[in-house]
């Protein structure tokens, strides 16, 4: 053991106090050079409430961790270096401490991403948005080449979401939202962040513009969090998107309007809604889906010279596929978007199969019945 440790260490024990007993567990570790079991010991030891003031995370780096850094997982050891960071009472210190933690774990990948997130991260805190775009724009690709699911995933979602809810992307937010919430176990988190995360998901759905599946938040567990509580409204709106329900969209408006950013976004939500209803009349009419203008604009609620323009731009938005048929006035459409489906339109589905099995069946028998006709 080095002086500088066996100083430190007899300081530490001399306190006293809560943590009494876990410095001893410490310096018997680092004596018998059990360094995994080191490591483990150390990963919660910093996350203590009890260290989290002054200087006292970094004189543990300084006095203690550092000697013998070297010798743990360099993965682990970029772990235990994060909530040390938070200490620091300049953030140009903690970036320029985790850049040399960086040169030290450069021959292992995931570390290394570990360290440019946590930096990512700390340019968010300052607002230097456009150092935090680079990373993001830089570590994506990266985190596309990896063929598994690793620690990190979960770090750097988290900081591609919270960037892109900054900048008022509601499309990257609400993707890199759910693949954060599909990394981690959502029963650790919090009720009250629980209950944020599921309203800024919600939100960031309706809000986008891509984004026309709602199926996938509404079968997540997150909206849990807002069931039965004030905020209940927002799931009955996705469920009204969901279908496209357009009367209860409007059953709604009260509701709705209260949020500044859906009453601000009110006609792209009205457009929106009117596509998402197109799409589940045609998803319904199964096989045939030839629609009259005349059933969607009552459906949707919009006069029948609109539905032609409504059509185009599903069309555009490759929401449908098809053909319009101006004279006769309908819409001859054989492709809706696939899209992740509730129990209703599962049923739906299954009743299309049903008729498609049976359809089979009797062309397979009156083929049978036929052949020897054909075959004479």
């Amino acid at each position: 053991m080095s002086s500088r440790v066996e100083k430190y260490l007899s300081e530490q024990k001399l306190v006293g106090g809560s943590l009494a007993n876990e410095w001893l567990e410490l310096e018997s570790l680092y004596q018998n050079r059990l360094w995994h079991e080191l490591t483990l010991r150390v990963k919660p030891f910093v996350h203590r409430d009890d260290l989290q003031q002054g200087d006292q995370l970094k004189n543990f780096y300084e006095n203690f961790l550092s000697d013998f850094e070297h010798r743990i997982n360099q993965l682990a050891l970029v772990e235990i270096i994060i909530p040390i960071t938070r200490t620091f009472k300049q953030v140009d210190q903690a970036i320029e401490f985790i850049q040399q933690i960086r040169e030290k774990v450069k021959n292992n990948s995931l570390a290394v991403l570990l360290c440019d997130i946590t930096i990512g991260k700390a340019y968010l805190i300052t607002k230097n948005l456009i150092e935090t775009k680079k990373i993001i724009e830089d570590l994506t690709p990266k985190f596309d080449e990896l063929d598994h699911l690793t620690t990190v995933h979960s770090r750097f979602y988290d900081l591609a979401s919270n960037y892109y809810r900054v900048m008022g992307n509601h499309n990257g937010y609400y993707q890199h939202a759910l693949k954060y919430l599909g990394c981690i176990d959502i029963s650790l988190i919090p009720l009250k962040e629980k209950a944020e995360r599921a309203f800024n998901l919600g939100l960031a759905a309706l809000l986008a513009e891509n984004v026309y599946n709602f199926g996938e938040i509404l079968q997540h567990p997150i909206l849990d969090a807002l069931k039965n509580t004030r905020e209940q409204w927002l799931i009955d709106l996705l469920q009204a998107f969901n279908i496209g329900d357009v009367e209860k969209f409007e059953a709604l408006r009260s509701l709705w309007q209260s949020q500044p950013d859906l009453r601000m976004a009110e006609i792209i939500l009205q457009k929106k809604i009117t596509l998402l209803c197109l799409m589940d009349m045609i998803f319904v009419a199964g096989g045939t889906r030839a629609l009259s203008f005349n059933d969607v604009a009552t459906r949707t609620k919009l006069s029948i010279d609109q539905i032609e323009l409504l059509a185009m731009k599903a069309l555009s938005l490759d929401l449908i596929r098809g053909s319009i048929d101006e004279v006769d006035q309908k819409l001859n459409m054989h492709w809706v978007k696939p899209r992740v489906l509730d129990l209703t339109q599962v049923a739906t589905l299954k009743k299309r199969l049903d008729q498609w099995t049976s359809d089979v069946k009797q062309m397979s028998t009156l083929v049978e019945q036929q052949a020897g006709d054909i075959l004479s």
